[in-house]
C-alpha cells in the first residue's frame, strides 16, 4: 500500500486526517473537491481486481438508510460517504440492542434481495450514530476459495506471530471456515453472534488461538445467556451450524425476533393485570400451602373470564385438596375457594 499523509490528493480527493487502519488497508477522511463534501477513502494494500470493483459497483447501487453508501471506486481505493458515529458495542438494555438489531436486519434484507452477501458482518463495521446504525464494509469482503491464511480478507487483522486473535474470525460461519461459498445465511450466522453479544457483552465463540476458536465455531454451541426462552431459541437458530437449519431470510429472522420481544413483554405484564389474583397468591401461601400455576379455567355459562389458581398443600398436608381460586371477571374480587 502506498503511503499517504494530509493534504495528499488522489484523483478529486484531498485526504484531511486518518480515521484508522484495518486488514485490508486505511481509512482517511477527505474531501471531495468537485461537490465540496467530506467523504471517507478506504485505500487498499493492493489494487482492485476487476471482479472487486464489478461487487464494488453492485454496492453502490445500494440505497438505504442504514447502509453506508459508496460513491466511487479508485484504482486502489473506495469513496464512501462520512460517517460520524460510534462502533457497536454490548452490552445493552434489550429495548436498545433490539432496536438496533432490527436496523441490521433491514439492512441485511435490501441487500441480500440484491444477492449481495457482507460477509464480514461484526460489530466494528456496525457504527452507532444519532440517526441509528450504519453498516459499512458491506459486501466487500471477498469469497474464500481455499484453506483459511493470515492473508485471508475476512480475517480483518489476521493473526499475529504468537497467534493471537485479533481479527474477525470470531464471526465467520462454519461454511466459510470450511471454505465454501458464503450466502445470506452466512450473514444470519454472523448476524448471531454480534446480537449475542450486544445482549452479554460476550462474544459467542472465543479463544486464545485461531484453531481454539474454529473448534468452537464449528463444535461447541455458547454459553447460555439472561435471555428470555423463545429469545435464546431465536439466537440458537440464528447459529445453527447447518445453514439450512438457520433462518433462511433476513426478514424472516427480524419477524421472529420482534415476536420473541414481544412474547416476554406480555409475560411480564400478567401481574399487573391482575392484581388480585397475586394477592391471593401470596396469602395462600402465608397460609401454609404452596402456589403452583395460575391458568384459566374451562368456559361455562356463569362465567366467560375465570382464572384457577393451583396449589398444593404442606408436605405434612392436613388438607386433602384445594381446587382453586375462582377470579371475577373484571379481576378485582375473589370469588370462591373450594377445598
Amino acid at each position: 500500500m502506498i503511503r499517504v499523509a494530509p493534504g495528499d490528493k488522489h484523483g478529486p480527493y484531498e485526504l484531511i486526517s486518518s480515521i484508522g487502519e484495518g486488514g485490508m488497508g486505511e481509512v482517511w477522511k477527505a474531501r471531495d473537491t468537485r461537490l465540496d463534501r467530506i467523504v471517507a477513502l478506504k485505500f487498499s494494500k493492493a489494487a482492485f481486481s476487476e471482479r472487486f470493483e464489478r461487487e464494488a459497483r453492485a454496492v453502490a447501487a445500494l440505497n438505504h438508510p442504514h447502509i453506508c453508501t459508496l460513491h466511487d471506486v479508485g484504482p486502489n481505493y473506495l469513496v464512501m460517504e462520512f460517517v460520524e458515529g460510534t462502533p457497536l458495542k454490548g452490552p445493552l438494555p434489550l429495548a436498545k440492542a433490539i432496536e438496533y438489531a432490527a436496523q441490521i436486519l433491514d439492512a441485511l434484507d435490501a441487500a441480500h434481495k440484491k444477492n449481495i452477501t457482507h460477509r464480514d458482518l461484526k460489530p466494528a463495521n456496525v457504527l452507532v450514530t444519532k440517526q441509528g446504525v450504519k453498516l459499512l464494509d458491506f459486501g466487500l469482503a471477498r469469497h474464500s476459495h481455499g484453506p483459511l491464511t493470515d492473508t485471508d480478507a475476512t480475517l480483518t487483522k489476521a493473526l499475529t506471530t504468537d497467534g493471537q486473535i485479533l481479527g474477525t474470525l470470531q464471526y465467520m460461519s462454519p461454511e466459510q471456515l470450511q471454505a465454501r461459498t458464503a450466502d445470506a445465511r452466512s450473514d444470519i450466522f454472523a448476524f448471531g453472534c454480534v446480537l449475542y453479544e450486544l445482549l452479554s457483552g460476550k462474544r459467542a465463540f472465543s479463544g486464545d488461538t485461531a484453531a481454539s476458536v474454529i473448534a468452537a465455531i464449528m463444535e461447541r454451541e455458547p454459553a447460555a445467556i439472561d435471555v428470555s426462552p423463545p429469545l435464546d431459541r431465536v439466537i440458537k437458530t440464528c447459529l445453527a451450524k447447518d445453514p439450512d437449519e438457520r433462518f433462511q431470510t433476513a426478514l424472516d429472522l427480524k419477524r421472529n425476533l420482534l415476536w420473541a420481544v414481544d412474547v416476554r413483554a406480555e409475560t411480564q405484564k400478567t401481574p399487573a393485570k391482575f392484581p388480585w389474583l397475586w394477592a391471593a397468591a401470596a396469602a395462600v401461601v402465608e397460609a401454609g400451602l404452596t402456589w403452583v400455576a395460575v391458568r384459566p379455567a374451562a368456559q361455562s355459562n356463569n362465567s366467560n373470564d375465570v382464572y384457577w389458581l393451583t396449589i398444593l398443600p404442606p408436605e405434612d398436608g392436613t388438607i386433602d385438596s384445594f381446587s382453586g381460586v375462582d377470579i371475577s371477571p373484571d379481576g378485582k374480587k375473589v370469588v370462591s375457594c373450594l377445598i
